[in-house]
């Protein structure tokens, strides 16, 4: 076993699932046992959305209970990233040496440990403290059931997968914002972080009993600290990487920043209340959902680059269109969250091509790719929680500057990515 893993090198030809796991590929090209792995990589993948979205209408509540500022409140979703940023780098490397399964049981049941934390905390200190690990612990089911699509699907069905996953996955930050508004009117803020913790118990039962290991011995990693180091070091500076990392990234801060700042957003400047959080999240949710059916239907019949033209055109004319009615139209819910749902349509248009170039481009360590990956965007979202949203906040044009700004610099990554990496020739029939 050598004692230094280097990074794989990029490759444009995506890599077929291994042989090692034909009888798992067999088993999955049954359409039912394929729909209830996307259900479960689904589910697992919300533990996200719902420890960020589920306890933002709780934030005035929690400000007068424990005593807290609106800027201490906003730390605490930057603690979650910066925790989320940072451990999420080993959540991939791990599943590449001992296996998938492990990692996600494992990391969920520490998740929620500090969901039941958080539910306990008597200050904002022990919150901040809580939500930290409670980050840490979050990522793992994104990271690593990426992989175990890739493992398992090739080419035009890895696509599909992944859109469907995203379909599913939508119905989280749809539903969190409004059952947090629901549990706090009714109950009280701890509420919200019992229910993760109930949730985090649910994935591992579901996890232990529905999911096959998809990462067989003879395809697994060294796992050290120095060669890992070096593997994250070489991903992190290669050009490609960072190209197709960024791009998602970039366009998803604008639209998370609104969601960041949504107690802003939608109680300060459009009037609504803590229960009104539906307001924003569907109409933005159903954008991405929509346009994750439309990218489930493209593949294999549209080509990644004009699936890419048409998602970055619908973003950038929805931005402008934003930009249009904040400054000339009185505060409205309609016309200030319509042109939201529309770039989200362009943004999820993008990503899932994007994700595959990526997972390609690294094929003999997807895991550790999808980690780097996944730690790159949330630190991107940490820095948006930090910096973004407090400047963003201050006026509905400032939210729509910041918008226009992420698309014309992912469009801009784009056209660089495609003139230093143009796409191989079609053969000659």
């Amino acid at each position: 076993m050598p004692d230094v893993v280097a990074a794989p090198a990029p490759s444009s030809t995506p890599e077929p699932p291994p042989s090692a796991n034909a009888e798992l590929i067999a088993r999955y090209a049954d359409g039912r046992e394929r729909l209830k792995l996307t259900w479960l990589l689904a589910a697992l993948s919300m533990l996200g959305p719902f420890s960020i979205d589920t306890y933002l209408p709780a934030f005035p509540a929690m400000e007068a209970a424990l005593p807290a500022t609106e800027v201490q409140m906003q730390l605490t979703l930057t603690v979650y990233f910066i925790g989320f940023a940072i451990v999420s780098l080993f959540h991939g490397a791990i599943s590449d040496s001992i296996g998938r399964k492990p990692v996600i049981i494992g990391t969920i049941a520490v998740h929620a440990m500090g969901s039941v934390g958080c539910a306990l905390s008597q200050s904002i200190e022990s919150l901040l403290v809580f939500r930290a690990l409670q980050g840490c612990f979050a990522g793992a089911g994104f990271v690593v059931g990426r992989a175990v699509v890739r493992d398992l699907f090739a080419g035009d069905e890895a696509q599909r997968q992944l859109s469907r996953i995203q379909m599913l996955f939508a119905l989280a930050p749809i539903v969190a914002p409004i059952l947090g508004g629901w549990l706090v009117a009714q109950l009280a803020w701890p509420a919200i972080f019992w229910f993760l913790g109930g949730y985090g118990l649910l994935l591992i039962v579901w996890t232990q009993i529905g999911l096959v290991e998809s990462h067989p011995a003879e395809h697994r990693l060294l796992l050290a600290v120095k060669p890992l180091a070096a593997t994250y070091w070489r991903m992190f500076f290669n050009r490609e990487f960072q190209l197709l990392a960024a791009i998602p990234g970039i366009n998803f801060v604008g639209f998370f920043t609104y969601i960041a700042g949504a107690p802003a957003f939608l109680m300060r400047h459009l009037g609504l209340r803590n229960t009104d959080f539906a307001a924003l999240f569907i109409p933005g949710i159903a954008g991405i959902t929509l346009a994750a059916w439309c990218s489930g239907r493209l593949a294999g019949r549209v080509s990644h680059q004009r699936q890419m033209r048409w998602g970055f055109s619908v973003m950038i004319g929805a931005a402008l269109a934003n930009l249009a009615v904040s400054l000339w139209l009185p505060a409205g819910v309609v016309w200030n969250i319509a042109p939201i749902a529309i770039y989200t349509f362009g943004m999820a248009l993008v990503t899932p091509c994007i994700t595959l170039k990526l997972l390609d481009a690294f094929a003999h360590a997807r895991g550790s790719v999808s980690a780097l990956q996944s730690s790159t965007h949330v630190g991107m979202m940490a820095l948006t929680t930090a910096v973004i949203v407090p400047f963003a906040q201050q006026s509905l044009q400032r939210f729509a500057a910041v918008m226009l700004a992420s698309v014309l610099i992912g469009t801009l990554l784009w056209k660089i990515y495609l003139a230093t990496h143009p796409p191989a020739p079609t053969p000659a029939t």
